[in-house]
């Protein structure tokens, strides 16, 4: 048997659960991060961030199947302002919540680190009051090594 996906070593579903309550929680308290978090309407917020992340990581694919895949995940944060203030802290935060509510596996830590730095990126780029994002992106896949290629 290979090696377990990133989703199955955190812990699966309930990891995911966890994870994403954490950092919704820290963001929420952050002085940073507060305000971009106090203004999430969706009451299924957490529940769809734990979906979204546990997909990316290797998980089943809830996120795509029922709420649109990485476009719609995307467009949530697009065009929100024309400096980024957040990544920085917002990769904090992903590292404090992993390290609160996952395994101690440093390698589980770093791969979900360097996942977590791309993604930011990702969504940081889309930041800008001019952005636009394309309908048909794949969703990205995270393993051990980084990302896998699109499917």
């Amino acid at each position: 048997m290979g090696r377990p996906t990133l989703y199955e070593a955190a812990g699966g579903a309930p990891a995911m659960q966890a994870l994403a309550a954490d950092f919704h929680a820290r963001c929420l308290a952050d002085p940073v991060l507060e305000h971009p978090f106090s203004h999430v309407d969706n009451p299924e917020h957490v529940r769809h961030l734990a979906e979204y992340w546990g997909e990316v990581l290797g998980g089943p694919p809830v996120f795509s199947e029922q709420h649109g895949g990485h476009p719609a995940m995307l467009r949530i944060h697009a065009n929100q302002c024309d400096e980024d203030p957040f990544t920085p802290r917002f990769r904090e935060v992903f590292d404090e919540a992993v390290a609160s509510t996952l395994p101690d596996d440093p390698e589980l830590r770093a791969a979900l680190h360097d996942y977590m730095t791309t993604a930011a990126a990702e969504v940081a780029a889309i930041f800008p009051t001019t952005a636009t994002v394309p309908d048909t992106l794949p969703m990205p896949h995270w393993t051990w090594s980084g990302p896998a290629p699109a499917r």
